[in-house]
């Protein structure tokens, strides 16, 4: 243990204290001399200064550290400043520019047709409902039938196919617009009273079909499709889907582009074709076939298009049809199908064609200087919102404004603030407070009015 400066000097007053008690006081000089002694004060004051010497060093690096963060943020902030492309605090020189056009866009393609499948003379009565005929209950195909039914709030009932018909028609009225079959071959196997019950009620009531074709095990080429005038492939690779513009089935889906890669199924991705053999039927869609690269050379035929839904016009027995070589999993053909609910009932299962849209650019004044809009770049807005009123009348893009933020960039960006409110009535505006602080995070009412108040006020001048 050490010894403390007290117990030192309290030493010193002893000796005196000896002296005058009498004690020789060369034997006091003599203890105060010697070896143990001295190395004893040697140790103590070294102690001492290494106390010193270590408080002075953590000291002097805490004061160098605390000098260099402070010199890190000046430097970083006025290079970030200066540079703010360098340090990824902005967009860079250019613009990105839109890469890809809608083909349906484009003057030389088909020209957009607003198809109504509405029969404003016909006085049939029906309901806006769905038979829908499952393979099972819990069928996976019928599932999903239902479920896009349900998201699209169209009202069905499901049975199960080989039982009994469920009554279609309460009086004078038909009870369903639009009759589905899971497996269409179900129908074509319906026993001869139902099937004849189920055509004259599609006949009288203009009803339609809507059948999907089966996975199957076996692989059949230019197989005949009982009681029509069809003939099918199956467990047929395809790729490259697109529509046929000319089909009168097309309402919300629009043709002219294609759809690339190969096409889905369950439970494997293999598809039923169709080949028609009398002018009541017309393809919906189309695709090509898909072969595996070989050095083999494919054949002519190899890129010929292959039909994947067909339309029936109903010229031969009166009932309207459209039969899918496939299930729902690929998304195109589950517009397809919606526009074959509206085709098939006249109308009466149709979704709107209207369309709401609102783009909101929020923070139109917010933004650290050096990221903020340029006068090119609202420049590039307007051009941009003339581009979409071609085809939306009347549409303004929707601009959210915090006052406190104009003119708080550079030169440049200040300009393009004052090109913005240039242009302020070609725009849509709401306030989205004046310092960009979320509302509940106010610790009164009053602050929260008059921030409100001084929006309201810069809203004034747009």
């Amino acid at each position: 243990m050490y010894r403390s400066e007290d117990d030192y000097f309290g030493r010193e007053s002893k000796l005196s204290l000896v002296e005058k008690s009498g004690v020789s006081s060369g034997k006091i000089l003599l203890r105060s001399l010697s070896p143990s002694n001295f190395l004893w004060k040697k140790k103590k004051w070294g102690v001492w200064w290494k106390r010193r010497f270590h408080l002075a060093t953590v000291k002097r690096w805490l004061l160098i550290i605390l000098f260099m963060t402070i010199l890190y943020i000046s430097y970083t902030t006025y290079k970030t400043q200066s540079h703010p492309v360098l340090y990824g605090l902005s967009r860079g020189h250019e613009r990105p520019q839109v890469t890809y056009r809608c083909p349906t866009l484009s003057a030389d393609s088909h020209p957009r047709k607003l198809t109504d499948h509405s029969i404003p003379t016909a006085k049939v009565r029906l309901d806006p409902k769905v038979l829908l005929f499952a393979e099972t209950t819990f069928s996976k195909l019928g599932r999903d039938i239902a479920e896009l039914l349900v998201y699209i709030r169209m009202k069905y009932k499901v049975e199960v196919s080989g039982k009994s018909l469920p009554i279609l028609t309460n009086g004078d009225k038909g009870r369903f617009g639009v009759i589905v079959f899971e497996n269409y071959t179900k129908y074509l196997q319906m026993d001869k009273w139902n099937k004849e019950l189920l055509d004259k009620y599609c006949r009288e009531y203009n009803v339609g079909i809507v059948g999907f074709m089966p996975s199957r095990d076996e692989t059949y080429v230019g197989a005949h499709l009982k009681n029509t005038s069809l003939f099918i492939d199956t467990n047929v690779k395809l790729k490259d889907a697109y529509l046929n513009p000319s089909s009168g089935v097309l309402r919300l889906t629009r043709a002219g582009d294609i759809v690339r890669g190969l096409l889905p199924n369950e439970p494997t991705d293999l598809w039923t074709v169709f080949t028609p053999n009398h002018t009541t039927y017309e393809p919906v869609s189309l695709a090509t076939a898909w072969h595996q690269a070989t050095d083999e050379q494919p054949s002519s035929t190899a890129n010929s298009p292959l039909i994947t839904v067909i339309q029936d016009k109903g010229e031969g027995d009166g009932i309207r049809r459209v039969l899918f070589g496939a299930g729902l999993k690929f998304w195109l053909h589950r517009i397809v199908f919606i526009d074959a609910l509206s085709y098939l009932s006249r109308g009466r299962l149709s979704v709107s064609l209207k369309r709401s849209i609102l783009i909101d650019i929020d923070d139109i004044f917010v933004g650290e200087r050096g990221t903020r809009l340029k006068k090119s770049d609202v420049e590039a807005i307007l051009a941009a919102q003339e581009r979409i009123r071609a085809m939306v009348p009347g549409f303004k893009f929707n601009l959210g404004f915090s006052g406190k933020y104009f003119h708080s960039g550079n030169e440049e960006e200040n300009s393009g603030d004052d090109l913005i409110l240039d242009n302020s009535d070609k725009f849509m505006w709401f306030g989205h407070m004046w310092n960009h602080i979320q509302p509940h995070l106010y610790s009164n009412t009053t602050q929260l009015a008059l921030d409100m108040g001084k929006n309201k006020d810069f809203a004034k001048v747009l």
